[in-house]
């Protein structure tokens, strides 16, 4: 999907060409939530974009971290099975926690979700909720913060130092796993900006932390296994330690970092085909404002670049965006079995939250959709849908008539169901004919002509069809695009 986007980074405003409609107010929820409602859709349709989109990012900026959960501060024996404390299970509760919150209040989280494919540790590799609580803390603190300040906490957080064998780096024995890393996937790209030398003299300088406290799970300094001697690190030679190689890196290499930093923001948010203009552009704020990270954002989600119509359906959404999305559209608060289901469909799928494929993180874009696991995606959608409907007759039917004022046009009621998945509408008739006809389920055409039909109706057959919408539904390209 090439990115043939012509438009600035000038702001947004509205305009006869690019009104403040549905469309955009689409994207923009797609791209930093995962979706957004018609009710929601109408009553934004008279606000102020940049007003809103500024606040809704000072929002996320300015929320407090989750609070400390009771397992917090356990130790190793505390956590167990047969009182339903094992770690899986608070993982399992921990993550639906954090689905319900994505679908009510999104911002902060989505854009932390990403951090967590950049900043990758591995749930699997450290296996303690504890760890995991802090991780997903640091990253929701640093978010839309400063950089440097989330790289510098970022190399000292637990599940950094168990991931990258930052726990075995002695001055004895150094390992280069976590300096390599940092250079080439974490600040500076591939092969830009570092040598193997300033790898193996950072890694020196990164020795020590290797003192393990069993009895709270915490890795601290030990002063006895850390190199004090002179290294040399981008030219600068002395006896650095971990502080000195971070105040370095952003010192030295501080316009490369944000380059490749905003490059990796683009192609997650806006478009996967990166924009080098716009890149440098993004990167010269990110730079001038000390690597803050919240002028970055608010610059480019407030661009007539970002609102471009060309920026419309060009992101394949990743599985967790995928089932968060539907989840959002029912407005429905999962519970800890559903979201054991949900995070197994997308487990299965390759997506386990906070637990990437491997350091360099899930590739996104095209690798999310193979003929495997289209149709995967397809039967989940089926599962997770009819669980919703099946188990919340009156639920669902409640929310249709919210959502259509109570239509008995069931041409309308399917539109009210249907709009708010698609940024563009559907790209051609015979799909908007297949979901209705698949609404309308068996029942014969009289019925909806003579305006008998109504949802009130038995709830049954009324779920029925929406099982049937959906069923058609999840088969049309543009569900899997935003």
């Amino acid at each position: 999907m090439a990115d043939c986007n012509n438009s600035n980074l000038d702001t947004y405003v509205p305009s006869s060409e690019k009104p403040w409609n549905e469309q955009r107010i689409k994207h923009l929820y797609f791209r930093l939530g995962y979706g957004i409602t018609t009710k929601e859709i109408t009553q934004l349709l008279s606000v102020n974009p940049i007003d809103h989109i500024e606040n809704m990012l000072d929002h996320a900026y300015s929320l407090p971290v989750y609070p400390e959960p009771v397992w917090a501060n356990w130790k190793p024996d505390q956590f167990n099975e047969e009182d339903g404390t094992e770690h899986y299970i608070i993982y399992n509760q921990f993550v639906t926690d954090w689905i319900n919150e994505c679908v009510q209040d999104p911002v902060r989280n989505k854009i932390a979700f990403f951090w967590s494919n950049h900043l990758v540790t591995k749930w699997e590799d450290y296996y303690y909720s504890p760890i995991l609580y802090r991780y997903v803390i640091l990253l929701q603190r640093n978010a839309l913060g400063n950089f440097k300040t989330m790289i510098s906490e970022i190399g000292l957080d637990d599940s950094m130092l168990i991931f990258l064998n930052g726990i075995q780096n002695t001055k004895y024995e150094p390992n280069e796993n976590y300096a390599r890393e940092l250079f080439e996937l974490f600040t500076l790209g591939l092969d830009n900006g570092y040598t193997e030398t300033d790898i193996r003299e950072a890694a020196r300088a990164f020795t020590g932390f290797n003192d393990v406290d069993y009895e709270n799970i915490t890795i601290k300094f030990y002063p006895g296994t850390h190199d004090y001697g002179s290294k040399t690190i981008f030219g600068e030679t002395g006896p650095f330690g971990y502080d000195d190689v971070v105040n370095l890196l952003f010192e030295k290499r501080g316009q490369l970092v944000c380059k490749f930093v905003c490059t990796k923001i683009y192609k997650h948010f806006v478009n996967a085909e990166p924009n080098q203009a716009i890149i440098d552009q993004l990167a010269q704020i990110m730079y001038d404002n000390n690597f803050e990270l919240l002028p970055v954002f608010k610059k480019l989600f407030c661009s007539e670049h970002f609102f471009d119509q060309m920026e419309f359906n060009t992101h394949i959404k990743s599985h967790v965006e995928y089932f968060t999305g539907i989840l959002k559209q029912f407005g429905y608060t999962i519970n800890y079995d559903e979201g054991g289901s949900i995070i197994w469909f997308n487990s299965s799928l390759g997506q386990t939250y906070f637990d990437p494929i491997d350091v360099a993180g899930w590739k996104e874009n095209k690798t999310w959709i193979d003929s495997g696991s289209l149709m995967t995606r397809w039967l989940y959608t089926g599962w997770m849908v009819d669980s919703i409907i099946w188990n919340n007759k009156d639920f669902v039917i409640n929310f249709l008539k919210e959502i259509s004022n109570d239509s008995n046009d069931v041409e309308y009621v399917m539109q009210c169901i249907i709009a708010p998945f698609f940024v563009n509408g559907l790209s051609a008739p015979i799909y908007y004919d297949n979901l209705l006809r698949a609404f309308k389920a068996d029942l014969p055409q009289n019925y909806y002509d003579q305006g008998l039909w109504n949802l009130n109706w038995d709830p049954d057959f009324i779920c029925y069809q929406v099982s049937l919408l959906f069923a058609e539904m999840k088969l049309l390209p543009e569900f899997g695009l935003c």
